[in-house]
């Protein structure tokens, strides 16, 4: 490459392999890749895939294996250690997710840091330098307090500034928004693409799969390889960006039992500290029912554990209630409650939480010694037949160090079994495993709730939520409506949870007219539960029916988008509907904000148009 050329990094045939044992762990494989002059690369992937040691690669932190990467004409790997540390200081400008701010300096002077280190400090000048990249992310008005005094959010505002005070070509951010709310994390991102518009290059990992869309590239790792199939334009509808829902899954709010597994009622958990109040859960109403694979997902601090807490008993509610099995759970004494876990629960961890000094079997028998029950004499035995249904009868005797990771999170899940609970909660079970045996977590999973079983797994992985039967969306503490999140899921979650709330809710009773033919259409509609029909009359007039439309899908978007009165006329189907309506104001402001919604929303719009025009003809 000459210094001239488009490209700032260029990764060639890279592996990275550690070495961890007998045999060594490959965390990148064969990658290669062209990072471009003014792009923004979004790179996802589950935790252990191999995103980190990618930022390591093209940051210097670490050594290739093998291959080659390179900014312009230089060989990265070549560099001594102070020359590769002068060159990162000069050309690179890292965020990290934890701020990594200095408690005793105040803003102006973390800002400071890098030429300090770099032997380029000069005190008038770079104070003033660092008011001026305090102002560029709003900040400046806080430049003589510490961190302790600010957000989060103004934190990592801090640290983009100093990451900015070298003028850096490249930019790299590890997870810059996991800590934030979405409103912050939306203000960050949004200094992102103001600097890429500025010239920047910025390569930004993240889990958050809302964003992907807006990324210039996107790419996403699985156990260290690099799909091509995954690299998308920003123009680009894909189908795993943010959450997409299949049409066979139920809507939150549509009820299929008369004895749910949980309910939630009206939940609240505020947390006080020192530094005020901090709302986890607000307002939650939430009914799941048995036999259902249920996922959860959320960016960090949406409320996503503070939810699973609740439910197991862990943490009190500050106020409404939770029901398990019928029982209110928070009217138990500590001690009741926590045997009454120990026999309706079975928890699964991310990092396995096996006791390392027990056997697979000895760990499996473990929660029957707590909750006492089966006989003594059976319980080996019951532990055994649970080890033998995840595949692991023939390491029963051996210790979790001595298998592999997948294989201890099989083991965890035979021990979440052994009571034969009736509810499993998994967090983030698949998160440290490879593709293949995360696959074998989820059949199970799925042949568990096939049983009667309710499963509800935590995630970051999007692929996850389309084998679920239900996605609950978690959103700075609150649920987004499940069938916002389907008519429209190319929107942000906190666009989502803002639609959710501005909806206003329709009961709609079977055969009642919703919309006629030819009148005026002030709103955008979507169903919440039930179905609608589609009729159209022809010129002879003959109604026919389009279509019906039920749960997740929506309409009014030909007449707000295309123009027009209404092109056909709309009815609750035989068993009513429930619809939640935006209007046409809020709807226009919120597709404005979402290039992808309004794309997708026209192209539905321009296909049904066509498709009324051509049964209109018809004779």
């Amino acid at each position: 490459m000459s210094e001239n050329s488009n490209t700032v990094i260029q990764l060639q045939d890279v592996v990275k392999t550690y070495q961890t044992g007998e045999i060594p762990f490959t965390a990148l494989d064969h990658v290669n890749l062209d990072i471009r002059k003014g792009e923004f690369l979004g790179i996802t992937g589950k935790s252990g895939a191999g995103k980190t040691t990618f930022l390591n690669m093209i940051s210097g932190v670490s050594e290739v294996t093998s291959g080659s990467v390179r900014f312009y004409d230089t060989a990265i790997e070549t560099l001594d250690e102070d020359r590769l540390a002068r060159w990162r200081g000069e050309n690179l400008g890292i965020i990290y997710q934890s701020f990594e701010l200095m408690p005793t300096l105040d803003l102006a002077e973390n800002v400071m840091l890098p030429p300090d280190f770099l032997g380029a400090y000069q005190p008038r000048v770079s104070k003033e330098h660092a008011l001026e990249l305090l102002e560029l992310v709003d900040i400046a008005e806080h430049a003589y307090k510490i961190p302790a005094h600010i957000s989060g959010g103004q934190k990592q505002r801090v640290a983009i500034a100093r990451a900015l005070v070298n003028d850096p070509q490249l930019i790299i951010a590890d997870e810059p928004t996991g800590n934030l709310d979405s409103v912050t994390a939306e203000t960050i991102f949004q200094i992102f693409e103001k600097l890429v518009e500025q010239g920047k290059t910025v390569v930004m990992v993240t889990h958050d799969e809302s964003f992907a869309p807006r990324f210039t590239r996107r790419f996403h790792i699985t156990d260290g390889v690099i799909s091509a199939s995954s690299v998308t334009s920003e123009t680009s509808v894909t189908s795993d960006a943010p959450i997409l829902l299949s049409e066979s899954k139920k809507c939150n709010n549509e009820r299929v039992s008369e004895k749910p597994a949980i309910i939630l009622r009206d939940v609240d958990k505020v947390y006080e500290n020192a530094a005020g109040k901090f709302v986890a859960l607000k307002s939650v109403d939430l009914q799941l029912d048995y036999g259902q694979f249920i996922s959860i997902v959320g960016k960090s601090g949406c409320g996503k554990s503070t939810l699973l807490n609740m439910i197991t008993g862990i943490d009190h509610p500050t106020d409404g209630e939770v029901l398990i099995g019928g029982e209110d759970i928070y009217k138990m004494s500590e001690s009741e409650r926590s045997l009454w876990r120990g026999k309706n629960l079975g928890v699964v961890f991310q990092f396995f939480q096996l006791l390392p000094t027990l056997t697979l079997l000895e760990n499996t028998i473990l929660p029957m010694d707590y909750c006492n029950l089966y006989a003594f004499n059976e319980r080996p035995q019951r532990a055994m037949e649970l080890l033998k249904m995840v595949g692991l009868e023939e390491e029963a005797d051996k210790l979790p160090t001595a298998v592999s990771s997948g294989q201890q999170q099989s083991a965890a899940i035979a021990r979440a079994l052994a009571t034969d609970p009736s509810i499993i909660l998994a967090d983030e079970p698949t998160g440290n495993l490879d593709s293949k045996s995360a696959d074998n977590i989820l059949n199970l999973f799925e042949d568990l709730a096939k049983q009667g079983k309710t499963i509800l797994i935590v995630t970051h992985d999007p692929s996850i939520t389309q084998r679920t039967d239900q996605t609950i969306i978690l959103s700075d503490g609150e649920i987004i409506d499940q069938a916002v999140a389907r008519a429209l899921p190319f929107l942000s979650h906190g666009q989502m949870l803002e639609t959710t709330k501005e909806a206003e809710r329709r009961r709609i009773a079977p055969g009642a007219t919703i919309l006629k033919e030819g009148e005026k259409v002030d709103n955008f509609f979507m169903i919440t539960a039930g179905e609608v029909d589609i009729i159209a009359t022809n010129r002879a007039g003959k109604e026919t029916q389009l279509a019906q439309l039920g749960c997740g899908q929506f309409f009014g978007e030909v007449e707000l988008t295309q123009g027009g009165d209404t092109i056909a006329q709309v009815r609750g189907a035989s068993a009513g509907a429930e619809l939640a309506v935006l209007p046409r104001k809020f709807f226009f402001d919120l597709v404005d904000g979402s290039t992808l919604t309004r794309r997708a929303i026209e192209e539905t719009a321009s296909a049904r148009l066509s498709e009324n025009r051509r049964r209109k003809t018809d004779r």
